[in-house]
């Protein structure tokens, strides 16, 4: 006995059966909302800040999901102060999830600029060419190890460590 759909289409459409107001959707654009809106608001956040790397693009691309999640929000807001009368529970839901998607935004957009400043900071490449000057400088001053004879090898493999080859 079936009790559901059973295409694939059909499965999609009743996915989406208990979507009250799409807040905790895994999916970012909803069916009713339109994905060309979504990637340019994706798009204008890419030119606006350049992501280098790809940590820099998954922050800007958390940007875009959270600005889109807040303009959800703030239309249901609308909505509900439209209605006849005000439901408190829901306005105070929707509240909620404003502030958390303002949070988001705003430590994606704190983290990449973060990132943004250290990869061009004079500082963070000075102490790179000092990391360098200083491990070049420990293997010039090493100690030489001694000179390892074949013989030596022999008597005790664990020593190779310890000897470098002639020359």
């Amino acid at each position: 006995m079936q009790t559901g759909p059973t295409t694939a289409q059909g499965k999609a459409i009743s996915s989406m059966n208990a979507t009250t107001h799409g807040l905790t959707s895994q999916k970012v654009v909803l069916p009713n909302e339109d994905p060309a809106e979504f990637q340019e608001l994706l798009d204008l956040l890419v030119q606006e800040h350049h992501p280098a790397t790809p940590t820099e693009s998954l922050l800007v691309d958390d940007m875009a999901q959270a600005r889109w999640r807040l303009d959800r929000v703030r239309d249901r807001q609308d909505r509900a102060f439209e209605a006849d009368t005000l439901d408190q529970k829901l306005l105070a839901l929707l509240h909620r999830y404003a502030t958390s998607f303002e949070r988001s935004f705003y430590k994606a957009l704190e983290t990449l600029k973060k990132l943004q400043r250290e990869a061009h900071s004079p500082f963070v490449s000075q102490r790179a060419e000092q990391a360098s000057y200083f491990r070049m400088l420990d293997a010039a001053t090493a100690p030489p190890r001694p000179l390892l004879h074949p013989n030596d090898l022999a008597a005790d493999p664990n020593s190779r460590e310890n000897y470098r080859r002639p020359a």
